[in-house]
């Protein structure tokens, strides 16, 4: 009876202790299967979350970032540019200004006017492009003084003479006009020899004034310097000024007119300041 009865009791304890082990197996297998699946889901949320949302955005606040970098570098090259600018500006109208006060210089140390005469600087305010060899404007009208036919020079010579005048204001034909409204009276030194003639024209093509002689001569010094000769009446320059030097003569086919080639003391490409001459003493 008792031999039954421990037989039945192990019987129960080996069904139950089978019963645990096939039960903590299939919950381990159940178990590593579901962990599996949960890990492949969550991998695959992952690497949806990344391409579909984090990828686009990140690719996105590059973009932004890349733009902001450059419009960084774009506002600061804009600043240097302008900087540049500015000092390239700064530099020309330095050099603009040093150029205007050698003129200025120049212009106040007129060495080649005789000295019973005085002189008004003035400042060329127009200049066509059309009459660039005919004529300029000046700062200077009858309120300083001017009148018509008074002669204007720069730093090295005669330029030429009034026009016309305004209270504030003056028009100056120059030498180099392709129309001289008259002949200007000249002189030139030839040695211990004056010689008088008249300058008739300026000839473009050999960058010099035509003088028309009115005395025979055979021979000139090398630079013999043109001066004005004062003759002619009021309506002419005074005596004196400083034209230019003898470049080169030649006579007519019959031999009975001589024309004297002379060279321009002044260069008329850049005239900023001139001077008007004054008779006498000048009340500035």
């Amino acid at each position: 009876m008792n031999n039954r009865k421990k037989q039945r009791n192990r019987r129960i304890i080996l069904i139950i202790t089978v019963a645990i082990i096939v039960f903590s197996s299939i919950s381990l297998i159940f178990s590593r299967t579901q962990w599996g699946i949960e890990r492949m889901i969550s991998d695959s949320i992952a690497v949806v979350e990344y391409y579909v949302i984090k990828k686009p955005i990140e690719f996105v606040s590059n973009l932004f970032n890349e733009y902001n970098e450059l419009k960084d570098v774009y506002n600061e090259n804009k600043i240097l540019r302008a900087k540049l600018a500015a000092y390239a500006s700064v530099e020309v109208n330095t050099d603009v200004l040093s150029n205007e006060i050698e003129d200025l210089k120049k212009i106040t140390k007129l060495d080649h006017l005789p000295t019973e005469y005085n002189v008004k600087t003035a400042t060329v305010i127009a200049r066509d492009a059309g009459s660039w060899t005919n004529e300029i404007t000046i700062d200077l009208g009858s309120m300083a003084g001017v009148s018509k036919d008074m002669v204007v020079v720069a730093s090295k010579g005669m330029v030429g003479k009034v026009t016309s005048v305004t209270e504030v204001s003056a028009t100056v034909q120059l030498l180099t006009t392709e129309k001289p409204i008259s002949d200007l009276p000249v002189q030139i030194i030839n040695g211990d020899q004056n010689i008088y003639g008249l300058l008739k024209r300026y000839d473009v093509e050999s960058k010099c004034y035509e003088v028309t002689l009115l005395s025979n001569i055979d021979k000139l010094e090398d630079n013999a310097k043109v001066i004005t000769s004062g003759l002619g009446g009021d309506q002419k320059a005074p005596k004196g000024i400083y034209i230019g030097t003898f470049e080169g003569l030649d006579s007519s086919r019959d031999g009975t007119t001589k024309t004297l080639k002379v060279k321009p003391a002044e260069d008329f490409s850049d005239l900023s300041y001139v001077s008007v001459v004054f008779r006498g003493n000048v009340d500035e």
